[in-house]
């Protein structure tokens, strides 16, 4: 099984992203070839969408939450 056909199966799932420095939760979307997406809370003077698109080579560690 591929890595990104196991991350398809979390979709809708609360997900906690490590990336350098950063760390990512949100709610897994979508799971692209390339990429993942996740829907977050807004960023205060951030970009004014609560979409964080995630390159694959640049994850650390994936964690999703149980419920």
């Amino acid at each position: 099984m591929r890595y990104v056909d196991w991350l398809q199966g979390f979709i809708g799932s609360e997900t906690e992203v490590t990336v350098s420095g950063d760390v990512i939760i949100g709610t897994l979307t979508k799971v692209g070839e390339a990429t993942i997406t996740l829907k977050v809370p807004p960023i205060i003077y951030g970009p004014p969408t609560d979409t964080a698109i995630i390159p694959l080579r640049s994850i650390e560690f994936v964690r999703v939450v149980s419920s």
